[in-house]
């Protein structure tokens, strides 16, 4: 029997993963949070004669945030269920510009230098090859056009961050990793995009931060892996909650993720 390719094997967890859970990502606070959305859309300074292209949209909220400001979106995404909710929602928001399109971001079936605009939000830690993927978005990014990418990122601390993916593996097995800094400029910079702005800060759902609840139970995760990431939160070293901003409340532990916002140039 012949072995599956890596990426493969990966698309198929990420399928599984999303298919199952498409309609949560449609109401979590974080993906749909309209400022950090607004932000995003004001750092890309779109023009109204703009296509952009929203890679692994999910449930469309950055490719529909764009779209009442530039001439047409396509969300673009490998899970079908996904893309159904993104179609939804943009009919709801009577959206007319709003095309989807589905497929994997290492591949993307669009000639070189389409769009002027090509966006990735909170998804590039679940590609099978983050840098194939970024090279394929500077590929269709027209000369002088954007690439934006927002992501969690890990820390430079070796053992810190190898905590840090176990954690986000646990609560989803679909998670690939979330890079660090240096590896995302280093990706950047490989595919020829020139980095305009760079800004860390977190991802989170409330004033808080996130529930822990709400965040393995967006994603399905098994009770027993449910109690493990429990224990792992209560009991955290510092360095370990220093970075993710852990505070326990009773029975409920509220955390934050680290985030980057990367505005690049082709």
């Amino acid at each position: 029997m012949t072995a599956k390719a890596p990426d493969a094997s990966v698309h198929e967890a990420v399928q599984a993963q999303f298919g199952a859970t498409a309609a949560a990502y449609s109401v979590s606070a974080g993906h749909s949070d309209p400022t950090a959305l607004n932000t995003l859309v004001s750092l890309a300074a779109p023009k109204e004669t703009d296509a952009v292209l929203d890679i692994a949209t999910g449930a469309g909220h950055t490719a529909l945030a764009f779209a009442p400001r530039v001439q047409r979106v396509v969300a673009y995404d490998l899970t079908e269920a996904m893309l159904a909710e993104t179609a939804k929602n943009a009919a709801h928001r009577g959206l007319s510009n709003v095309s989807t399109q589905k497929g994997p971001a290492e591949k993307l079936p669009f000639p070189n230098a389409a769009f002027d605009i090509v966006t990735v939000r909170l998804a590039s830690h679940h590609f099978a090859d983050n840098a194939a993927a970024v090279r394929e978005m500077a590929r269709v990014a027209k000369p002088g056009g954007k690439v934006v990418v927002v992501d969690n990122y890990g820390p430079e601390d070796e053992p810190l961050d190898d905590r840090l993916q176990d954690i986000e593996k646990l609560r989803d097995p679909s998670h690939v990793r979330s890079y660090r800094l240096s590896a995302w400029r280093a990706f950047l910079h490989n595919a020829g995009l020139k980095i305009q702005r760079e800004v860390t800060d977190h991802y989170s759902e409330s004033k808080r931060g996130m529930d822990l609840d709400d965040w393995v139970r967006r994603s399905k995760t098994p009770p027993d892996h449910v109690a493990e990431l429990r224990r792992l939160f209560t009991t955290a070293a510092p360095d370990l909650r220093d970075l993710l901003s852990i505070q326990l409340d009773g029975d409920a532990v509220w955390f934050r993720l680290p985030q980057v916002t990367f505005i690049t140039e082709r």
